[in-house]
């Protein structure tokens, strides 16, 4: 009986690659424009270069006008879909049509997602603390012009933050944990875990190369210079859950997991219910950083000695 051949087969993991950027592309446009096109009669926005303009320069005026705001959300939320959520997808089908090649079909024990949730809440503190260091990198004055511009787009990155994160109503946080907790968490992991990381793993033949190789990738999109180290720690530890669990399932439930957790807080902040601000920069004490880190490699050794004696790891 001789083994089905797929489309794919025998194609070198940089042409691969050069394939999910072409349908990253190709759908990144269709979705965009898609949403472009539906954006006016869904919000009665017809100046969509005008609204961008303003919740840059002037987002205290989008605020006031939460169906401006809503507007933006929904194509911010097409384009998430179109770049990240159906490529992968797409791809897959092309890879594997009738296997697991994302390993979204695998069951897992309840523990490990809760396990993978944990590690990434109690990083957190750690993470905050490499964005710190992040912001204290200084370029020559060679590079001054670089250095002007990657401020100035972490600054547009963090307006635009605060604007999504407005949310009047329970309706509108419902919308945020949409748009900016669930679908990132799904199609990010599809695309740089299910997909990325397995292609360079293909490449390099090591799990570890694989994964840090993504993360900085992962990191790199997000368009956030001062936020690459933290991005990259994270994308690292995504990946790691992947290959552990052997499941997709894990990063993805643990990635909305720690968006959602801060769209929740930044809800509660604005109604009042909580003082704490997600939004302001806060320096936490020395203790607090070192009991983060030090808690989140003990969940990951514990998980990683649990999965080891199921024999779960691959």
């Amino acid at each position: 009986m001789t083994q089905r051949r797929y489309l794919l087969d025998g194609m070198h993991p940089f042409f691969q690659i050069v394939l999910l950027a072409s349908l990253t592309l190709v759908f990144s446009v269709l979705f965009t424009l898609l949403a472009m096109y539906l954006v006016r009669p869904l919000f009665g926005v017809t100046a969509i270069d005008t609204l961008m303009q303003d919740a840059i320069a002037n987002p205290e005026s989008i605020a006031a006008n939460m169906n401006s705001v809503n507007a933006m959300k929904f194509l911010q939320g097409m384009a998430s879909v179109g770049t990240f959520l159906i490529p992968p997808i797409v791809f897959a089908f092309l890879k594997f049509p009738d296997g697991d090649f994302l390993r979204i079909r695998r069951h897992t024990s309840l523990v490990f997602v809760v396990l993978g949730m944990f590690i990434l809440l109690t990083s957190t503190p750690f993470i905050d603390f490499t964005y710190r260091l992040n912001q204290w990198v200084t370029f020559p004055a060679s590079f001054s012009e670089f250095e002007k511009a990657m401020k100035e787009s972490t600054e547009a990155n963090e307006k635009l933050t605060l604007l999504f994160l407005k949310a009047p109503t329970a309706a509108d946080l419902l919308i945020n944990l949409l748009v900016i907790a669930i679908i990132p968490a799904i199609g990010e992991e599809l695309m740089f875990r299910g997909v990325g990381q397995q292609i360079v793993r293909e490449w390099t033949k090591n799990w570890h190369s694989a994964i840090w190789i993504t993360a900085a990738v992962f990191s790199f999109v997000h368009m956030d210079f001062y936020g690459f180290l933290p991005r990259l720690l994270l994308g690292a530890l995504l990946g790691y859950l992947f290959v552990w669990s052997g499941t997709l399932w894990v990063p993805i439930i643990a990635h909305a997991f720690n968006n959602g957790a801060q769209v929740l807080l930044a809800y509660l902040h604005e109604h009042g219910i909580i003082q704490f601000d997600i939004t302001e920069e806060t320096l936490l004490p020395s203790y607090v950083i070192i009991i983060s880190a030090a808690l989140c490699a003990l969940l990951i050794y514990s998980m990683r000695q649990l999965i080891i004696r199921r024999r779960f790891i691959y």
